[in-house]
């Protein structure tokens, strides 16, 4: 008998080691196990499926479809994409330490047809590969699934959104459909819009979906028209500007550390200090005090 499951993890008697599922984030869902040797039966989820292994001893992963059984040996950075599906038997003959990242099936189809103009889109199956991409970004999800980010959903659109766009561009089949130029830079008018919404919500949480809204374009195409207009990031471009503003307002000594963190909607003083401290290379506290 097949098993339906939304998640394939939903299979599993051991809990997550972490988890995204209590925050909330839009479309992707990772979650950390280490698991003892095992065989799932045959099942059904659906939603998109990359593991990334993070083991450093090698794993031999197996699958039974019919007749036929696959095998293949799974080192450390090693990825498997399942897209949305019925599957037999999977399992593996040693501990395996794992990263699930689940994407939702209905917003990469999208996100594909929508943002990128696609006609037809179709994810492959990679029961292994090796792909530095992918599991670098699943590391960076799972990092941010531990605790609060200083920018919080922005940065997690911005990692999702990198990820579902290597995903269909390297690793699906799909067809364009005719269309224009998607334009290149952003004009100096929406810059300024950005920056207006950034300066009047310093200190709320601020949104990819939020921003490309001020250009009137799709979360996919803001974000690459973004980065090719400024060379950063939407995420990395606000965080520069809190901490420019933050250097005004230590600079100006009116205000404690912690209120002007706090002010600029940082998650705790202790973020607001790491991200003070990776920028400027010294603590806010001590830029205050050499002011």
């Amino acid at each position: 008998m097949t098993a339906i499951t939304t998640y394939t993890s939903e299979l599993y008697e051991r809990p997550a080691l972490a988890s995204s599922a209590a925050l909330n984030w839009p479309s992707v869902r990772l979650e950390h196990y280490q698991l003892a040797p095992m065989t799932l039966p045959a099942h059904y989820h659906a939603q998109h499926l990359l593991l990334v292994h993070q083991g450093t001893q090698p794993v031999v992963a197996s699958r039974r479809t019919g007749t036929r059984v696959e095998a293949d040996q799974f080192r450390r950075g090693d990825v498997g994409l399942y897209p949305a599906g019925e599957y037999g038997p999977f399992g593996w003959d040693g501990s395996a330490d794992i990263i699930h990242v689940h994407l939702d099936a209905q917003a990469l189809e999208t996100r594909a047809r929508r943002d990128l103009g696609l006609h037809y889109f179709a994810l492959h199956e990679r029961f292994r590969c090796d792909d530095g991409l992918l599991a670098q970004l699943s590391t960076q999800l799972l990092a941010a699934a531990g605790g609060a980010h200083t920018l919080g959903h922005l940065y997690i659109e911005s990692l999702a959104t990198a990820l579902s766009y290597h995903l269909i561009e390297h690793h699906a089949t799909f067809e364009r459909r005719p269309s224009g130029a998607t334009g290149g830079q952003l004009s100096a008018t929406v810059l300024a819009r950005v920056d207006a919404y950034v300066e009047a919500h310093a200190e709320a949480t601020i949104t990819l979906e939020a921003l490309a809204e001020l250009a009137n374009l799709s979360v996919f195409h803001f974000a690459r028209r973004f980065k090719y207009t400024t060379g950063r990031a939407p995420y990395q471009y606000v965080l520069e500007w809190k901490i420019k503003r933050a250097r005004v307002l230590l600079r100006a000594g009116e205000l404690p550390v912690a209120a002007i963190g706090d002010a600029l909607g940082f998650a705790s003083p202790a973020h607001f200090t790491a991200a003070f401290k990776r920028m400027v290379g010294m603590s806010p506290r001590a830029f205050q005090q050499q002011r």
